[in-house]
């Protein structure tokens, strides 16, 4: 999803710099309420005052009150980098960077990207978004996370703008890119979840709105399993994809003499639909592992429904991936691995 591909969310992405993804590359192709002149000084106490407008006791109060904190507190941080900066409030959004039409864009893509998390994950907190000038300013706003290649990353409850990546977007590729990102945040959790369901679900929330096929999402993938001899049985043994093929079948109904070491860990990175993507794979593959992450959180919502994908991974932020699986889908990790393994290469065959 980032056609530089954008994500290494809360700082726990794969270690190193993602390469650009080639569908986002293909894809690509108001005003701020505040901004600030004159030096570092004036600069950053006029930003911090605009933060700080509507919070005066006669006032209602703030609903962005604890975003409008946050923002102040990330200014303070870096006060350097906030030189003619431009703020944009929404309604669960707290934008602040340069230039200002840039900022007053990013708004208005948080607040449609805000309507789609919450109509799927429920309410949630919002969250700061911070768009520096430059790539190097980006590194140092989202650190330790990575954002060589990357067009935002969330880390924790902000989002960070790579202002370069993020310009070469199109239209819809911005979308993706800023929904993405808030579903991160919308769904962090105290606990660390598997990075295929990580990832695959903010990448369904991303594009549920972009009507972008799954030809041209997953466009890597299918080129891989068309290419690579691996994937016509090694992984599963359920060889070639049939053009009838049901996407929905039973669990267990399998048979469960052909499942491979593919589905567990110790599967190399590499080989196409070999298991659900893991950080290694990510890292090797990225443009594809985020297509088969996404392929998986997209097949459980069509067989069991959006609720029950939702619900799996509100289960998965409590307790291990395995015992969510079981409790929510009533699948073992293999089975919903062989069960994805069938529905992707029938889906991608269809396409």
């Amino acid at each position: 999803m980032a056609f530089p591909r954008y994500d290494a969310p809360h700082g726990l992405g794969p270690p190193g710099a993602a390469p650009a993804h080639p569908v986002r590359q293909a894809l690509a192709s108001a005003e701020g309420l505040v901004r600030t002149r004159g030096g570092r000084s004036a600069s950053v106490a006029v930003v911090l005052a605009a933060l700080l407008a509507g919070t005066a006791a006669a006032a209602p109060p703030d609903p962005l009150s604890p975003l409008l904190a946050q923002a102040r507190a990330a200014v303070r941080e870096q006060p350097g980098m906030w030189t003619g900066a431009s703020v944009a409030r929404g309604e669960h959004a707290v934008v602040v960077g340069a230039p200002r039409r840039l900022v007053a864009e990013v708004a208005r893509l948080a607040g449609r990207a805000d309507r789609t998390v919450t109509r799927v994950w429920g309410e949630h907190g919002g969250a700061v978004i911070l768009v520096p000038r430059t790539e190097e300013q980006a590194a140092v706003l989202a650190a330790p996370a990575v954002v060589g290649g990357l067009a935002a990353v969330a880390t924790g409850d902000r989002v960070i703008v790579q202002p370069a990546a993020f310009a070469r977007l199109s239209a819809i590729g911005r979308q993706v890119v800023v929904t993405h990102e808030l579903t991160h945040v919308a769904a962090s959790g105290p606990r660390a979840v598997p990075m295929w369901l990580l990832e695959g679900f903010a990448d369904y929330v991303g594009y549920l709105d972009s009507g972008l096929p799954v030809h041209v999402v997953a466009a890597e993938l299918a080129a891989e399993l068309a290419a690579d001899p691996r994937a016509g049985g090694g992984a599963g043994a359920e060889g070639a994809p049939q053009a009838g093929a049901e996407a929905g079948t039973a669990p267990g109904t399998e048979s469960a003499g052909t499942e491979s070491a593919g589905t567990g860990a110790g599967a190399a990175a590499g080989a196409p639909l070999a298991r659900l993507p893991e950080p290694a794979d990510f890292a090797a593959r990225p443009a594809q592992a985020y297509e088969e992450a996404w392929l998986a959180c997209r097949y459980i919502a069509a067989r069991f429904g959006e609720r029950r994908l939702v619900a799996l991974y509100r289960a998965a932020l409590r307790e291990d991936a395995d015992a969510a699986l079981r409790n929510v889908l009533g699948l073992t990790t293999a089975e919903l691995t062989r069960l994805w393994r069938s529905s992707v290469r029938a889906e991608l065959a269809r396409s």
